[in-house]
């Protein structure tokens, strides 16, 4: 059950991202001043795409405490970062379109084996 809160952290975490992007993406170019913040949040409050990565942050926050009550925090840390980061370089490309390159790939096949070499036991 353990690895199970923290799979949920990871997914919830990951796809977070993935909305505050696409909310992001439909805010536009923001200016950011004293002057103008209460403008600027309630213009963040009414997109349903940054309201959606707040709530998943949240449930990602609740499930990773969760998991942290019965493991290590120098495996469910790394682990939990580090699947974060697969999640997002994937679904960055497939879902936005962003573009990878043969050194972002790589980087990712090597945080593979390191989370590979953390769980084993």
């Amino acid at each position: 059950m353990t690895f199970l809160f923290l799979l949920v952290s990871i997914l919830t975490s990951s796809s977070a991202q993935v909305f505050l992007k696409k909310g992001m993406l439909r805010l536009g170019n923001l200016e950011i001043s004293f002057s103008n913040v209460f403008y600027l949040i309630s213009r963040i409050l009414k997109n349903r795409w940054l309201l959606s990565g707040i709530i998943l942050y949240v449930i990602s926050f609740l499930s990773y405490i969760f998991a942290l009550a019965n493991l290590q925090l120098d495996i469910a840390y790394p682990v939990a970062v580090s699947g974060s980061v697969i999640l997002v370089f994937f679904a960055s490309r497939f879902l936005l379109k962003e573009t990878m390159t043969f050194y972002q790939i790589s980087g990712i096949v090597i945080i593979i084996f390191g989370i590979l070499l953390l769980v084993i036991k």
